[in-house]
C-alpha cells in the first residue's frame, strides 16, 4: 500500500552484554568448523537471567518512545512480534511490553509470524495508525531469548544461528525523521507444511522436553514424493521477488534509487544467492557484514540494521531504505521508506 502520511518517529534497540564467538561455540561441540564457513556468523550475544524478549523489546521500546519525543497519551496501539519462548505460557507479552513502555488503554497485539513478525507487525500498525485519528503514534516491538533446553541456538538449525536481543520502532501519522512511501505484505500458503512436515499434533508445549531441531521438519516434508523441490524453491524465490517488485512499485521508484537495502541476518550462502544474486541487491548497501556480530536476532535484525543506518552510514534527507523480510508460513514483507532529516538523537 502506498502511505503518503505515514512516518518514522523513533528507533530503538536493545542488545545484551554478554557475547558468545563461533570459535567458543565449535570448542564447545556445538557448532563445527564446515557450518562456520558455510553461514559466515562471528558471535553473538546471550541474554542474562530475567531478559526475557518482552523485557529487552521493553527496553528497546522505551528507547525508540524517547527518541520520538512523543508522548506516552499520543499511542493507541502496541505491537509485539517474536519467535522465541516468550518466558511464561499463557500469558499476554505484548501487554506486558505496552504495560512498561507507552501504557494508556490502547490494545496491544501479539505477531507471531516467524522471522517475518517485526515488519508484519509495522504493516499492521500502519493500517491502525492510518485508519484511527483518534491517536497519533503506535509502538513496535520484537525480543526474543534463545535457551536451552528448549532450543540450542547453534545446532536447532544447519543455517541460522540465533542470538539475543531486541528492536523497536514508532509510527506516527504527523510527523518523524523519515517517511513511510509503502509497504506490502505477500503470502503463499501452499508453503505452510514445509515448516511443519508431518509430525504428529502434541497437547503441551515442550512436550517430551527434547531440544527442538527445526531441520527435521523440512527434512519429513522433503521425503514425501508429492514434493516437488524446484517448484518450492521456485516457489520461495518468487515471492522475495514478487514483494520487492511490488513495493517498489507502490513507492515508485526503482531498487537502484535506493541507498540502502535492510534484510534479515541470514547465512551467506542465503544472503549471496538468495538475496544479492536473486534481487541484484548491492552488498555494499546492506548491513549485512556488520550484523555478523550479532548473528540472526529472532525478528529485530531490520531495527537494528535501520538503528546503525541512521548512527553510522550517514544518511541524507532524499535517501530511500528499502527493507525486505521473509517468514515460514510462508510469508513476505516488504516496505520503502524516504529519509526526511537527520534524526535529533544520532
Amino acid at each position: 500500500m502506498r502511505w503518503n502520511d505515514l512516518y518514522i518517529a523513533g528507533v530503538g534497540t536493545y542488545l545484551p552484554e554478554q557475547v558468545e564467538t563461533v570459535d567458543e561455540a565449535i570448542a564447545a561441540g556445538r557448532y563445527t568448523e564446515e557450518k562456520k564457513a558455510m553461514n559466515g556468523y562471528r558471535e553473538l550475544r546471550i541474554a542474562a537471567p530475567g531478559e526475557t524478549g518482552p523485557v529487552m523489546a521493553a527496553n528497546a521500546g522505551r528507547q525508540a518512545v524517547e527518541r520520538s519525543g512523543l508522548s506516552h497519551d499520543e499511542f493507541g496501539l502496541t505491537v509485539h512480534a517474536s519467535l522465541s519462548h516468550q518466558g511464561l505460557d499463557l500469558w499476554t507479552p505484548a501487554s506486558y511490553v505496552q504495560a512498561n513502555t507507552v501504557g494508556g488503554t490502547g490494545p496491544a497485539f501479539e505477531v507471531r509470524q516467524g522471522c517475518n513478525g517485526f515488519l508484519a507487525g509495522v504493516d499492521l500498525a500502519a493500517s491502525y495508525v492510518g485508519s484511527h485519528k483518534d491517536f497519533s503514534a503506535a509502538l513496535v516491538t520484537a525480543g526474543d531469548a534463545f535457551h536451552l533446553p528448549y532450543i540450542d541456538r547453534w545446532s536447532s538449525e544447519d543455517q541460522n544461528v540465533n542470538g539475543d536481543g531486541a528492536g523497536a520502532l514508532v509510527l506516527s501519522n504527523k510527523s518523524g525523521f523519515a517517511r513511510v512511501r509503502a509497504i506490502y505484505s505477500y503470502a503463499d500458503s501452499s508453503l505452510e507444511q514445509m515448516s511443519r512436515g508431518y509430525q504428529e499434533w502434541t497437547v503441551s508445549p515442550f512436550e517430551g522436553g527434547e531440544t527442538l531441531q527445526l531441520n527435521r521438519s523440512m527434512e519429513d516434508y522433503l521425503q514425501n514424493s508429492d514434493v516437488d523441490l524446484d517448484e518450492m524453491v521456485g516457489k520461495i524465490a518468487g515471492g522475495v521477488q514478487h514483494s520487492l517488485k511490488q513495493v517498489l512499485h507502490e513507492a515508485e521508484i526503482e531498487l537502484s534509487d535506493a541507498r540502502f537495502f535492510l534484510h534479515q541476518q541470514l547465512a551467506e550462502t542465503i544472503v549471496t544467492h538468495g538475496i544479492c544474486g536473486l534481487l541484484g541487491v548491492k552488498r555494499e548497501s546492506t548491513t549485512y557484514d556488520w550484523a555478523k556480530q550479532f548473528s540472526m536476532v529472532g525478528t529485530a535484525d531490520l531495527a537494528l540494521g535501520l538503528d546503525h543506518v541512521l548512527a553510522e552510514r550517514d544518511p541524507q534527507p532524499g535517501d530511500f531504505v528499502v527493507m525486505q523480510s521473509s517468514g515460514a508460513g510462508y510469508v513476505w514483507t516488504a516496505a520503502v521508506v524516504e529519509i526526511l532529516e537527520r534524526p535529533s538523537w544520532v
